[in-house]
């Protein structure tokens, strides 16, 4: 049976402030501080445990029970860290920062969770917050860039792949927040619109190929769900832009082409033998990975396990020198870094970060309520961008990118959870 919902009919408090300057600002702040998207999630996850365990006598407050989702949508934030320990508890070998980045996912469960109580009307001011972000990533490439090498783009702290892929994200949910809370102005829409070629732009500059994969997938993901309702002539010719938009980008851009074309070109030369280009490091790195997965399946080598064997698997030949130096830093994919490290245990944990927000804001596709369904598509795009991102990076190797991912999917999910509400006051 549904829950009851308690009428959140309290005038708005200071909190209420810093609630909104955080929904608005936090994706720019990220993209523009070093430091900022692991600190501002420390910060809002110990006042939310704050103001989830203060109940003034008397204060109302507007939310339901957390439902199975919504805690499925909990305990999947909280696998990551489950998986390190349970592996650590089997191996006996402590590796303390193996902890900090899984300890983010943990962090946005008190900020699901808090947001769920705060007012429906303070969501608002998450409106233009990614369009905002997008802007900011373009304003660093154009401005405040730093070159990594190759001529690729990313800011003093982000590496042109994370930075890329970020700024991809962003302008994409820059668009989708299209007509978000209500009908937006002429000027409002302008402005997701330039979010978006924003954070298209600031990815080409970067070069990360990678993300770029994830484009066609989430323009189907948005044509399927917007155009439930259209005619077939827009189902068709909404397609059909996206597929002359990638070509054009390919026959115009020589930076796209030129990195798809190494692709190709990478691959022939590890066929034939040269394999310390960057498609032929990957493709070592995975064989490594597949290896080591296979010797210990259950729970893994234990936290830098993987980058721990790279020494004398390039002695024995399984890796080439510089592919074990690369190792040493990364994977190169996030699923397999994680059941390198932590087992099937520890795939299984990742899997949950993906699948379960997925299927949290998928159920939501089906609510009443216009805002719910559009926040909805907002979080499962992320969700499907980021997991494409993983096939190519270790996305979550980074606290900033961990935070950021776990920060974003929680406002969302609140939103969604929220804006579902019929109860509240407009």
């Amino acid at each position: 049976m549904p829950t009851a919902v308690t009428i959140d009919s309290r005038r708005t408090e200071p909190g209420d402030w810093l609630t909104a300057l955080f929904l608005l600002a936090f994706p720019a702040i990220a993209m523009l501080v070093q430091g900022a998207s692991s600190a501002v999630s420390i910060g809002a996850a110990v006042i939310s445990l704050g103001a989830l365990c203060w109940r003034p006598a008397g204060a109302p407050y507007a939310y339901a029970r957390p439902d199975r989702l919504a805690l499925a949508f909990c305990i999947a934030l909280g696998s990551p860290v489950a998986a390190v320990a349970l592996s650590t508890l089997a191996h006996g070998h402590l590796v303390l920062r193996t902890w900090d980045s899984p300890s983010r996912f943990l962090l946005a469960v008190p900020v699901f969770l808090a947001l769920r109580r705060a007012p429906a009307r303070i969501f608002a001011w998450a409106d233009l917050s990614f369009t905002f972000g997008a802007l900011s990533a373009l304003a660093i490439a154009l401005f405040l860039p730093r070159d990594w090498g190759d001529g690729r783009i990313g800011s003093a702290f982000l590496n042109p792949i994370h930075f890329g892929d970020l700024a991809l994200a962003l302008g994409v949910l820059s668009a989708i927040a299209l007509n978000w809370w209500r009908k937006d102005s002429a000027f409002l829409r302008a402005l997701k619109i330039a979010g978006l070629f924003a954070g298209l732009a600031a990815s080409l500059l970067s070069g990360s190929r990678g993300g770029w994969a994830a484009i066609p997938l989430v323009a189907l993901l948005i044509v399927w769900e917007l155009g439930r309702n259209k005619t077939w002539h827009w189902k068709v010719a909404m397609p059909v832009a996206v597929v002359l938009m990638l070509g054009l980008a390919y026959g115009l851009s020589g930076t796209v082409r030129g990195r798809v074309n190494d692709v190709s070109s990478d691959l022939t030369q590890y066929m034939h033998g040269h394999r310390d280009t960057p498609v032929g490091v990957r493709l070592q790195l995975y064989e490594a990975a597949s290896t080591l997965i296979a010797e210990h399946p259950v729970l893994g080598l234990g936290g830098d396990g993987f980058r721990d064997k790279m020494n004398s698997m390039a002695s024995q030949g399984a890796l080439t020198p510089v592919a074990a130096m690369f190792g040493k830093g990364e994977v190169h994919n996030q699923l397999l870094a994680y059941m390198a490290n932590y087992g099937i245990v520890g795939g299984l944990a990742l899997l949950a970060i993906y699948v379960v927000p997925a299927v949290f804001f998928a159920a939501k596709l089906k609510s009443g309520s216009r805002t719910t369904r559009r926040t909805a598509l907002m979080g499962l795009a992320f969700v499907l961008m980021f997991f494409v991102f993983g096939l190519t990076v270790e996305t979550f190797d980074l606290k900033s990118t961990v935070a950021f991912y776990a920060t974003v999917i929680a406002v969302l999910a609140a939103i969604a959870e929220r804006a579902n509400n019929k109860s509240d006051p407009s």
